[in-house]
């Protein structure tokens, strides 16, 4: 047990000043860790990227986007009216207005098949590989195109022209087709971010393992261990919830900076989309850090810590006795568990840790899931071991006596509970 006049004492402050810069640094690195991976997975990655907004073409938003930019660069290289008025006689020139439209909702109708296809699916995911490079180029090249990235549409133009050719609407089966882009993030204030993502990028190896590096320090510098663990879980929950707080933010401001005439829904979809991993990676951060913080406040000397682990006690009290009234016999399980209890917890831990490394990006779900598994292993371990114990006493009991009859040459009780007194000549 920590004494507390040891640790408030004047030659632990400075330890606790120590461990307070310690903790303080690591927890505003932990977002800082959080962003250089997800930097590394999904911004410079180009088969990453690909993956991560090839289901985009499948947004209504980014649908809808594209379909107006095909639309706008057809009708500027053809004039519909003008080309209908031209294969009309004089005397059916009042036909032109209705020919037109229905020509253009049968170039609508045959664009919304285009944009929905499997080709196009394909075609988005072709330009979207060049497009990562523009992604990359407007957050590290100082003199590239600042705060744009495009998608080149053209080939998908091509194949509505081609369409619309097999339909057999007329006037845009010889017209060339031009360099088509779509805007899908365009904003000045991107390029201001050159500098951090090349930190980021390069801290990206060592960045996660010095923050854990930073907070453990700052926890062994700690006179009260467990103490210095809950500063630290709360650092890092602060910091986490900060991070999920500022991508909201920023999704705002982004938003707002937009140009006048970019599509702010196909915007929204391509940004939610691109931070996916990264607001994924902050709630997976944060749960992990309450779930820390959580134990270390429960194994603490506060009156609800005690209180709670007092009742955890009776209940496992009570489920190990109901364990030997059912009158099931499960062998020598108890036992076994009961003598080997430290070590199956150690298995449990690590078990739950291998589990959480092996899925590589787990969800804050799949968190969850992996504590509340643990929990229910540990308490299961907890019941059989005190099922374990209270069966085991009687034996040791037994086993102590005789030891100690046969050291001082008096029958036990049990040798001589049925023996004859001896005859009396």
């Amino acid at each position: 047990m920590v004494d507390a006049g040891a640790v408030t004492g004047p030659r632990h402050r400075g330890r606790w000043f120590a461990s307070w810069v310690l903790i303080v640094v690591g927890s505003l690195l932990v977002p800082v860790s959080v962003m250089s991976i997800w930097i590394n997975r999904t911004i410079t990655d180009t088969d990453r990227y690909v993956e991560t907004v090839s289901p985009l073409i499948r947004d209504p938003a980014i649908q809808q986007a594209i379909e107006r930019r095909l639309e706008n660069a057809l009708y500027e290289r053809v004039d519909l009216g003008a080309e209908v008025q031209k294969v009309l006689p004089d005397q059916a020139t009042m036909l032109a207005a209705p020919i037109t439209a229905g020509l253009k909702n049968l170039i609508n109708e045959v664009i919304g098949r285009v944009v929905t296809s499997e080709r196009v699916a394909k075609l988005w995911d072709d330009a979207n590989r060049i497009a990562q490079q523009q992604v990359v180029d407007v957050l590290t090249v100082s003199n590239g195109k600042k705060g744009v990235v495009e998608i080149d549409l053209s080939d998908t133009l091509k194949e509505v022209q081609s369409r619309l050719a097999d339909a057999g609407v007329p006037f845009v089966d010889n017209i060339t087709v031009p360099k088509v882009q779509l805007e899908v993030m365009q904003s000045d204030t991107l390029a201001q971010v050159q500098t951090a993502f090349g930190i980021f990028d390069r801290l990206v190896t060592i960045l996660p393992w010095l923050t854990l590096l930073i907070l453990g320090a700052g926890i062994a510098a700690a006179p009260d261990r467990r103490k210095g663990l809950v500063h630290a879980a709360g650092g890092w929950v602060i910091a986490s919830f900060g991070m999920l707080v500022a991508i909201a933010v920023g999704r705002t401001m982004y938003l707002d900076a937009l140009p006048t005439g970019t599509s702010i829904p196909a915007n929204e979809a391509f940004f939610y989309t691109i931070t996916r991993f990264l607001r994924g990676s902050g709630r997976m951060v944060l749960v992990l850090g309450l779930l820390v913080l959580l134990a270390a406040l429960i194994s603490g000397p506060s009156g609800p810590a005690v209180r709670f682990r007092s009742a955890m006690a009776r209940l496992f009290g009570a489920a190990s006795s109901g364990v030997d009234r059912t009158g099931v016999d499960l062998g020598p399980v108890p036992a076994f568990v009961a003598r080997n209890a430290i070590a199956l917890r150690v298995v449990v831990a690590v078990a739950a840790l291998g589990a959480f490394l092996l899925l590589g990006q787990p969800s804050a779900g799949a968190v969850l899931w992996i504590a509340l598994g643990a929990l229910v292993a540990l308490a299961v371990i907890e019941v059989l071991a005190r099922a374990g114990a209270a069966a085991l006493e009687p034996a040791e009991s037994v086993a102590g006596t005789a030891v100690e009859a046969a050291t001082t040459g008096e029958d036990s009780p049990a040798d001589t509970s049925g023996t004859a007194p001896p005859a009396v000549t």
